[in-house]
């Protein structure tokens, strides 16, 4: 009979398979252009062709551009002469936290302006936004880490004019219906306090997190980017049902390669579903819980999300923990 813990490693296994097969659907060129001109504001005016022809260069790096200075990328080099953007890695790393990667990371040119406006954007994908920390707090290292790794790569010595405005774009996918098809955004503003000394905008403008949250997508309302990414990562939505949508309402044909990686994300949500919510006790998620805590040492609240407890259950086994381990 399969143990919990073995139970816990399948879908681990299956979630990182299904992490992967999202950064993957979400860094074809097509998708990153219809988040770019809904998210972005210097692609509002441009057309989803042309984004992709002419705004994104080279190729997404997925999961190899490292955050932290400290450590090279996935597949980085050390090579003095590289001095171009496209060395970075997609992954921040630190030696004590170990390896942290941006999800997805590339950079775009915004065309027709009178000196041509390059961009770094990053793409983060969430599964929940329930975290052990506010997770405003890692977008706003995120983005600082954008800017900072910029040294000796688009700037030397003291050109900080040279600097680029980067974006970090957090897609959550599981959230409070409270929360759900919203967009929020976070950027640097100017405001007048004494006097009236004003910068150019674009001189400090250079730094924008945006969170969008996910929710069923006939609930979306008029915003485009909520529906279409409430389609193509749904697990509940069949595949047939979601190609079509795609391909009708978004223009976004369903190449062999999307749409296999459409059928893997639908069936890889649905056994996480189904394994995730198998059917138990109060007493015996107690005793599960308990166990991790002790087999590997890590509070309740990290037991609990190892176990994919459902939310309504959260705090009464929460509190149940806690009055055994008084107990004791």
């Amino acid at each position: 009979m399969q143990s919990k813990i073995s139970k816990i490693i399948d879908i681990s296994k299956q979630e990182a398979q299904y992490d992967a097969c999202v950064k993957r659907i979400l860094s074809e060129k097509i998708i990153l252009a219809w988040i770019l001109k809904e998210c972005v504001d210097e692609f509002k005016q441009y057309s989803i062709p042309n984004i992709m022809k002419e705004c994104i260069e080279g190729e997404p790096k997925i999961s190899t551009v490292a955050v932290d200075q400290d450590e090279l990328d996935y597949t980085e080099d050390i090579d003095e002469t590289d001095m171009a953007i496209e060395g970075q890695n997609t992954e921040d790393n630190s030696i004590k936290e170990g390896k942290v990667y941006y999800d997805i990371c590339f950079y775009a040119v915004v065309p027709d302006t009178k000196e041509p406006i390059h961009l770094i954007i990053n793409i983060e994908a969430q599964k929940s936004d329930k975290t052990t920390y506010p997770i405003i707090k890692r977008a706003i290292y995120y983005v600082s880490r954008m800017i900072s790794a910029q040294k000796n790569k688009v700037f030397t010595k003291s050109h900080y004019e040279k600097i680029r405005k980067v974006y970090s774009i957090w897609i959550h996918l599981n959230v409070d219906a409270d929360k759900a098809n919203s967009i929020t955004k976070y950027r640097i503003a100017e405001e007048q306090v004494a006097g009236n000394v004003s910068e150019k905008e674009s001189d400090y403008d250079l730094l924008t997190i945006i969170m969008l949250r996910l929710g069923v997508a006939n609930e979306a309302g008029d915003r485009q980017i909520l529906r279409l990414l409430d389609v193509l990562l749904s697990a509940d939505m069949k595949p047939n049902e979601k190609k079509s949508i795609l391909e009708k309402d978004f223009d976004i044909p369903m190449s062999a390669k999307m749409s296999e990686e459409a059928n893997v994300m639908c069936n890889l949500g649905e056994g996480i579903r189904e394994q995730a919510y198998e059917k138990a006790t109060q007493s015996t998620r107690i005793d599960d819980v308990l166990n991790l805590m002790k087999s590997f040492k890590i509070s309740a609240e990290e037991a609990i999300n190892a176990l994919c407890i459902p939310d309504k259950e959260r705090q009464p086994i929460l509190d149940m923990v806690g009055k055994r381990l008084a107990a004791k």
